[in-house]
């Protein structure tokens, strides 16, 4: 089994992550700040260099006023990716049957 730092899902959190803070109107060192840390803290997360436990999520989650939800919108980015792999494979069996 892979690490979850390395999986889709991972990737997306990250940039859940990133994208809650950005609507926040924070920056890394605002959050870094607030949360007494160096920003290199808040870079490695969002860069998935470092995983988040669960205290440190539900911190960074009420700093960006975000519910734990947001965060985990897994299902629909599956689902998009999917659709996506089986419109392009239809494609391109189209234009290989011309």
């Amino acid at each position: 089994m892979a690490k979850t730092i390395y999986t889709e899902e991972y990737k997306i959190f990250q940039k859940l992550l990133k994208k809650a803070r950005e609507e926040a109107g924070l920056t890394q060192v605002d959050v870094a700040e607030a949360l007494k840390t160096p920003q290199s803290f808040i870079s490695k997360i969002e860069a998935g260099d470092r995983r988040i436990d669960v205290i440190e999520f539900w911190n960074l989650a009420k700093l960006y006023k975000k519910p734990v939800e947001f965060f985990f919108k897994f299902d629909d980015k599956a689902e998009l990716k999917s659709k996506k792999k089986a419109l392009k494979a239809a494609s391109s069996t189209k234009r290989k049957s011309k």
